[in-house]
């Protein structure tokens, strides 16, 4: 990619959370854009206290970085573009990074937004969130949703959530954010996945759970689902590959347990290869979340060979067609006693996930960045 000024285009990068879905799509396009990264990142742990504070961190850092700059290269500005996730407050950064950024272009990334997020005891603190969305999608040039349904919930849900204000309630917000948005996916990296294969599947059916264990996953559901199957004497084996935290360590083991003998791997793979490897060895993926914008890691089962099976809600309808859905419990049970007494033939669903990869999504970025960089923020 090649800057107005006719050099290698230079991006800024801010992520806050860098763990993760957020990790691997920064990662990605870092490494096959030709452009010169900066990346700022910080671990991906207490994610509500990155979005309050993670601006005063990356805005110092961002001061440290463009002294360097002009200290080896001189003249000019360090960097063409801003690419930022939605957790950095993208307003107080660019009021704290000051002149340093002030006349760069800059992107927010969507992968989630807060006005939609499941909060389980909600807080009137719970509420600097979805504004911090909200004015980072103002602070910005443009708007990246990874999925119609995010955006279009995010600008459904704007006006009502800014008219809980007490007063002087923001007029056309909604708008102006919609005029600058746009849709364009998660790419994923599919290497790990096709070292793996051919899928090496056992004698008996194997289910996976992909995902983080957090409430808005809804690990319970999926437990619940398979110990019916289990009750029946179904023979088959579960896998639960996500990221567990302190927090949640002991109820995911407790309710693993359950399972018995049927449990073959519980927790987070020690590397990418070995989470492939679970993944091809599997026949079935299931989503029970409550929440999700995207869901990086079904599409990664369904390139694996996995016949997923996702809830009919969220942004999965936009993205797998109706085969794939459930629509409650009960359906997920009898989806998954059909598949277990019937092994589904691998790569069933493999097609849908190609489209997401990064030789296919790349492009589609550069040609973003290259855009916004060169001040054109309208839709092509």
């Amino acid at each position: 990619m090649v800057s107005a000024a006719g050099h290698r285009l230079r991006i800024l990068a801010l992520e806050p959370y860098y763990g993760g879905s957020h990790r691997a799509v920064l990662d990605g396009l870092a490494g096959c854009l030709d452009a010169e990264w900066t990346l700022l990142t910080l671990p991906a742990r207490k994610w509500k206290w990155r979005m309050r504070g993670a601006a005063i961190t990356m805005a110092a850092e961002t001061h440290r970085k463009a002294r360097e700059w002009q200290a080896s290269r001189g003249a000019g500005r360090p960097w063409d573009l801003v690419f930022a996730s939605t957790f950095v407050n993208l307003a107080e950064f660019k009021g704290l990074a000051g002149a340093t950024v002030a006349a760069i272009p800059t992107v927010v990334y969507f992968h989630e937004n807060q006005l939609v997020y499941p909060n389980r005891h909600e807080a009137e603190w719970d509420f600097q969130f979805p504004l911090t969305n909200i004015t980072s999608a103002l602070a910005a040039d443009r708007c990246l949703f990874n999925t119609r349904w995010n955006l279009e919930k995010f600008v459904s849900e704007s006006t009502p959530f800014l008219r809980r204000f007490p007063d002087h309630h923001p007029a056309g917000v909604s708008e102006l954010i919609a005029a600058k948005s746009a849709v364009l996916a998660p790419p994923f990296d599919p290497t790990p996945f096709d070292a793996a294969m051919p899928p090496a599947r056992g004698s008996r059916p194997r289910i996976v759970w992909p995902h983080r264990w957090e409430h808005d996953k809804d690990p319970e559901a999926f437990f619940a689902a398979v110990s019916k199957l289990a009750a029946e004497g179904l023979d088959f084996e579960v896998v639960v590959a996500g990221q567990a935290f302190r927090e949640t360590a002991d109820s995911m083991q407790h309710a693993a347990t359950a399972l018995g003998e049927r449990l073959v791997h519980v927790g987070e793979p020690g590397s990418r290869a070995e989470y492939a490897a679970l993944l091809g060895s599997a026949d079935v993926a299931v989503s029970t979340a409550v929440n999700e914008f995207f869901g990086l890691a079904m599409i990664e089962a369904a390139y694996a060979g996995c016949y997923p099976l996702v809830p009919d809600r969220l942004a999965y309808p936009e993205l797998y067609p109706p085969e794939f859905r459930y629509t409650h419990a009960d359906a997920l049970v009898a989806r998954l006693r059909s598949l277990v007494l019937e092994r589904p033939a691998p790569a069933a669903a493999r097609s849908i996930a190609e489209s997401f990869t990064f030789e296919r999504l790349a492009p589609r970025y550069a040609e973003e960045f290259r855009r916004v960089a060169a001040g054109d923020v309208t839709d092509a």
